[in-house]
């Protein structure tokens, strides 16, 4: 990589699809066994109760795991997608112009017509999802990379590499 050209340059746009891809990669844990931890927890209240007894208190632990258990459900499967979906259409987030642009020592990232700058010390996190890959800075900032920005094989490695700790 040279500091005059950057090794890969990407401009896109992202779809619905990419950012719901990129949402999940940040929300839901970046790690497939963080998604089942919160719902594990419900089926073991529910268990628990068994275990004390249907008859006695019990059923308590298994009603409030049974609803702890439908809430996350309900939450991650209907009401976060539409949510997303709406705030996507709202604020047309796919009409606007994103980039990447990787250096030897640095990143420079463009989104709405500004530029960031940032080193590759300052990245905290590096997922790779179905679309898309979700880049994580220390300071909260995500950045979601749809996986068909790139035109070139090679630049795809090059990009994975540079991120891969």
């Amino acid at each position: 990589m040279s500091e005059t050209k950057p090794a890969v340059s990407l401009r896109y746009s992202l779809n619905l699809e990419e950012s719901q891809d990129g949402f999940a990669l940040a929300t839901f844990g970046k790690k497939q066994l963080t998604r089942f931890i919160t719902p594990l927890v419900s089926i073991g209240i529910i268990v628990w109760g068994f275990y004390l007894g249907f008859n006695g208190v019990g059923r308590y632990y298994v009603a409030l795991g049974a609803f702890f258990l439908i809430l996350q459900l309900i939450m991650r499967y209907w009401f976060l997608p539409m949510m997303f979906k709406r705030q996507f259409v709202k604020y047309q987030f796919g009409k606007s112009e994103q980039g990447i642009e990787l250096f030897q020592d640095y990143v420079e990232i463009y989104a709405n017509g500004r530029k960031q700058i940032f080193n590759y010390s300052e990245v905290q996190n590096f997922a790779t999802g179905k679309l898309t890959y979700m880049i994580e800075l220390k300071n909260r900032t995500v950045i979601i990379v749809p996986k068909r920005a790139f035109e070139q094989s090679a630049d795809q490695t090059v990009f994975e590499n540079t991120f891969k700790k």
